[in-house]
Order: C-alpha cells, then sequence, then structure tokens
C-alpha cells in the first residue's frame, strides 16, 4: 500500500500543496501540486473560520479525486508573529558506571531541555537539536558511544500561541486532513531552497509571503535564530492602492506586472497606463512612482531583518549570504536591493526538486517557483520523519482534546 505525504502551505493569498507517494529509494513520486486562492486567513492566522473551512473543504474534494487517502499524512505550516524562538539548555548526568553514553541518556537530555517556562497558552511547535557537549566539549553531533559523566544539549525551541494552532488543526480535521506535522514556516521553507554547505557557511533564508515574511539563519549546519514578522507583499499592495487610489485588485495586477523593487532601475520617462489594470481608469502614472512605493515597503521590512541579524550578532557575517524566496521573491531588482541594504550578497531561492520524481509538466512548473518553496519543504520534511507523527503534533492533539467539551 502506498505512503502518502502531503505538503500543504496555507497561506494569506494562497493555498499550495504538493501529494506524493514515498518510494522504496527514499524519494517523492509527485501524484498533484495545486495552487487556489486563499481566504479567512491573515499574516498567517485564521481570522474567519467559515470562510477558511470553505477553502480547504475544496482543496480535499480536488485532492481526494486523486487518491482518498492523499491528505491523510499532511505536513501543514504555522506561520504567525506569534510565534517565537529561544535557544534553550538541557543538562543530565550520565546513567550508566563505566560512563558510556547511552541513547536513553540523550533521551533524557532532550526531554530535559524543554523543561521552559512557557507563556500562558503557548505550546513547544520545535525543539531542534543543535549540538551536544559531552564534559563541556561542544560540537558533538550524536554522542552515543562517547565517555563522559556529563551530557549536555543546546536546543533551538519554536513556541507557538496554542489557541491559534488549535483552531488551525481542529478545522483541518473536520474537513478530512490529518495532520502529520505542524512546522514553523521558514524552517519549512529553508529545507526546500537550502543546500547543506550554504548552511555550514552561514546563510540567512529570507521567505516574502502575502502576509507574512519569516526568517531563518543557519550557521554550521545549525539553526541559529528563526522570525515571523507581521509584514508581507500584501503590504506592498495595500501601499500601491492607497497611493494610486485604485482598487486592490488593479492594485496587484500593477504589481505584479509593473512592480521593480529598485527604483533607480525605471526610467523616469516609463509611465503605466491605468486602463491596462483596472476597466474604466483613464489615468497614467509613472512606473517609476510605483517602484518607489515598493522600495520604501520593503526597506522597512529589510530594516526589521537587519535588526534581527543584528540581535544574534551576525549582521555581515555570513558567508552563503542571502537566499530570498517565497511569492515576493518573485519581484524585479528584489535580489539587488537585499544586498544594497543588507550588505551580504542575495539570490534568488527556487525549490530544490532533486528528491522527487515528477512526470506530469504541469507539476512541475508549478514547484519549480519561489513561491513553492514552503509546500515543497514540507513535502521533504514529511518525507524526512518517515511516516512519524511529528513532535510538534502530539502536544497539539491533546491540547485538543482537552479543550472539546
Amino acid at each position: 500500500m502506498a505512503s502518502f505525504v502531503t505538503g500543504f502551505d496555507i497561506g494569506s493569498s494562497s493555498v499550495k500543496g504538493v501529494v506524493c507517494t514515498r518510494k522504496k529509494d527514499g524519494t517523492l513520486a509527485v501524484l498533484s501540486a495545486f495552487s487556489q486562492p486563499s481566504a479567512g486567513i491573515r499574516k498567517g492566522v485564521m481570522v474567519d473560520v467559515e470562510e477558511a473551512t470553505c477553502v480547504l473543504r475544496d482543496t480535499v474534494l480536488d485532492v481526494e479525486k486523486v487518491s482518498r487517502r492523499a491528505m491523510h499524512n499532511t505536513f501543514v505550516n504555522v506561520s504567525s508573529e506569534h510565534s517565537r524562538a529561544r535557544i534553550s539548555r538541557g543538562i543530565a548526568a550520565v546513567a550508566r558506571a563505566d560512563q558510556v553514553i547511552q541513547q536513553d541518556d540523550v533521551d533524557r537530555v532532550l526531554q530535559a531541555s524543554k523543561a521552559v517556562k512557557l507563556a500562558p497558552n503557548y505550546l513547544v511547535l520545535h525543539n531542534i537539536t543543535r549540538e551536544f557537549f559531552v564534559d563541556d566539549v561542544g560540537d558533538i553531533s550524536d554522542p552515543v558511544g562517547m565517555l563522559g559523566s556529563r551530557l549536555e544539549v543546546s536546543t533551538l525551541i519554536v513556541e507557538a500561541f496554542a489557541p491559534q494552532v488549535n483552531l488551525l488543526v481542529k478545522n483541518l480535521e473536520r474537513v478530512g486532513i490529518r495532520v502529520g506535522g505542524l512546522i514553523f514556516n521558514p524552517l519549512a521553507a529553508a529545507r526546500a531552497v537550502l543546500t547543506k554547505r550554504q548552511k555550514d557557511l552561514g546563510v540567512l533564508m529570507i521567505d516574502i509571503g502575502f502576509g507574512t515574511t519569516t526568517m531563518a539563519i543557519f550557521e554550521e549546519n545549525k539553526v541559529l535564530h528563526t522570525k515571523c514578522l507581521p509584514i508581507g507583499s500584501g503590504h506592498i499592495t495595500s501601499d500601491i492602492a492607497i497611493g494610486l487610489k485604485i482598487s486592490f485588485d488593479a492594485a496587484e495586477k500593477l504589481k505584479v506586472r509593473f512592480g521593480c523593487a529598485l527604483a533607480k532601475e525605471i526610467s523616469r520617462k516609463e509611465t503605466v497606463k491605468l486602463a491596462e489594470v483596472e476597466t474604466g481608469n483613464t489615468g497614467e502614472v509613472p512606473r517609476r512612482f510605483i517602484a518607489e512605493i515598493i522600495e520604501a515597503r520593503l526597506q522597512e521590512v529589510l530594516e526589521l531583518i537587519q535588526s534581527e541579524l543584528k540581535s544574534v550578532g551576525r549582521a555581515v557575517q555570513l558567508p552563503a549570504g542571502i537566499v530570498v524566496t517565497g511569492a515576493g521573491a518573485k519581484l524585479p531588482g528584489i535580489a539587488e536591493l537585499v544586498k544594497q541594504e543588507l550588505k551580504l550578497t542575495a539570490q534568488i531561492g527556487f525549490p530544490i526538486l532533486s528528491g522527487f520524481e515528477i512526470q506530469n509538466p504541469a507539476h512541475q512548473e508549478l514547484m519549480d517557483d519561489p513561491a513553492f518553496s514552503t509546500a515543497v519543504g514540507l513535502a521533504l520534511w514529511g518525507n524526512a520523519e518517515g511516516g512519524r507523527p511529528h513532535e510538534g503534533i502530539g502536544m497539539v492533539m491533546q491540547l485538543l482534546k482537552n479543550l472539546m467539551p
């Protein structure tokens, strides 16, 4: 019987997914890739349950045409400004008299690292191992079999606001989606677009979504820091709509068709007829003015990212530079703007599809897009889990059980 893995990226603007079966050689055979407009989601949070549920139900009905079991092991992104990350430390004495470290010692020290004081209504979404220490000697990835009297671990804990997560899981389950894992958005996107070499050298990944911008910093193949900012490309669209006094839909078309992240790249003489994006509008606008609006908002986002880099002491100190992904990464000139503002090399991040067998050219075209990074990363994460429920999902489901009447 085929083993399914589905990556399900629930965004503010669209819902994207990759439905796969796991092959014996560890690769994923793609059965379906899809993208459809979203509703009821704002800044990564479900704000209108009825609207969001309708979208999810329609998606499930379409996916079930591929297989009725296609949504039975679904890995879903969590992207909210209320999610936060911090470094934790666990310490345990080695149990055996001969001081040989065993797996149960590792399990105990990892459990000890979870013993952190959480804010009310928060849960641990991830507890990611960064490195082990044996008698104060660090940078150890697997201490089993080593000799020592004391074992320590450094982990990155990602916390999420429980009521938001519970609402999401409850409504996913209601429409027939069985959640196999909840993954913090930047960690999923990073899995799709970053190479091991980049993570070893030190790299910043920026995922510009419609409602949020998420980031993750890696160094020595360890997650150093991650963050979700409540500003995305949708805010650029709003700025254009307000600045030009046009509808939001027209502003989105204008951004996609004529937008640029670097105003200096656009000639002052170039104009855009608004009739091309809004019927009945006879006005004209300088294309450079549109670019100035876009650049101003992106500079605000990059200032916030620079502050995060400084907070962890990594400003201008990442040899592999910056990888920009997400739908917002498709704006012309954005890599140059990021390089200019953050003083690091920058490139656009496309999903690395070597772990997939894709026979349908339409699926290939959809997935080979920065907008699909999170969906692809979620499928890869699910494949790495080997079908086992992710560590965060057990806590979420227990919370749900406790909250249900």
